[in-house]
């Protein structure tokens, strides 16, 4: 064999390189999407992790929203208590005390409140003693202003209290229980005492509601001779009950307005 055979033999024996190069272009692309899978994978976890704390995130903000909504109205409510603290009982009493009137008999005189008014003219609450013994004839109705002749057109002694009709309408004395409903008051409660204690009209005293009962109010707000018959008011200006009897140590009674519907009134 010659030299040049020998070279033309071993070069017949080389190794395929194009096969090999896909071969190798094929792992490193296989190599790559899993590469890809795997950080597609993470990406979608990790999206599905924010999506679910955003959830979140949003359950909290609707729930501190509907707890600063409860706040505020909270604070909107004590800002109206604080309000109407501050503003006293004057106004109260301002718009009360024209509808109060001082009853004169021919033994004694109390109070009395427009309570109801119709087409046939203004009935008064009081108590019973006030006007105890004069179902005949008239009683003197009166106020800053004027008086009034009226008549006593029902009585419950049981419960003493009575009703004094008069024919006219005086000005500015609106009904103060025209509706015949009425809260009763807790102990601890403000209450106002309005009426002519002495004959002294438009006498406005006030203290807390010391007890309550089916037949009673019991309050520490000042009462005198007088004061009988006159209404007992709550915070807001609502009659809750007609004032009857007192005490001494400032202990005094009114008789729950309800307790008119028993005979004086249907209700």
């Amino acid at each position: 064999m010659t030299y040049d055979e020998t070279w033309d033999d071993a070069s017949t024996r080389r190794l395929p390189l194009a096969p090999l190069a896909v071969v190798i272009a094929l792992a490193a692309l296989t190599a790559s999407m899993f590469v890809l899978y795997r950080q597609s994978t993470a990406l979608g976890s990790e999206r599905t992790a924010r999506q679910a704390e955003i959830g979140h995130l949003r359950k909290e903000v609707t729930l501190l929203e509907s707890r600063g909504a409860a706040l505020a109205g909270r604070v909107g409510s004590a800002e109206k208590t604080l309000k109407r603290r501050d503003s006293g009982i004057a106004p109260i009493a301002s718009r009360v005390l024209k509808s109060v009137f001082t009853i004169e008999t021919e033994t004694g005189l109390g109070s009395g409140f427009v309570a109801w008014h119709d087409s046939s003219g203004t009935y008064l609450l009081t108590a019973n003693h006030v006007v105890e013994g004069h179902l005949i004839g008239e009683v003197t109705v009166s106020r800053k202003g004027g008086s009034w002749s009226g008549e006593v057109s029902a009585v419950d002694p049981a419960h003493d209290l009575a009703v004094i009709r008069i024919g006219a309408k005086p000005a500015g004395a609106r009904p103060l229980w025209q509706a015949p409903t009425t809260r009763p008051p807790r102990a601890g409660d403000q209450l106002l005492l309005l009426g002519s204690p002495y004959g002294l009209y438009g006498t406005v005293t006030t203290g807390i509601v010391s007890r309550v009962t089916r037949r009673a109010i019991q309050t520490d707000a000042a009462a005198n001779p007088g004061n009988s018959g006159g209404p007992a008011l709550d915070r807001e200006g609502n009659v809750v009950g007609v004032l009857v009897a007192g005490g001494g140590e400032n202990i005094n009674f009114a008789i729950p307005i309800r307790q008119a519907c028993a005979k004086l009134r249907r209700c």
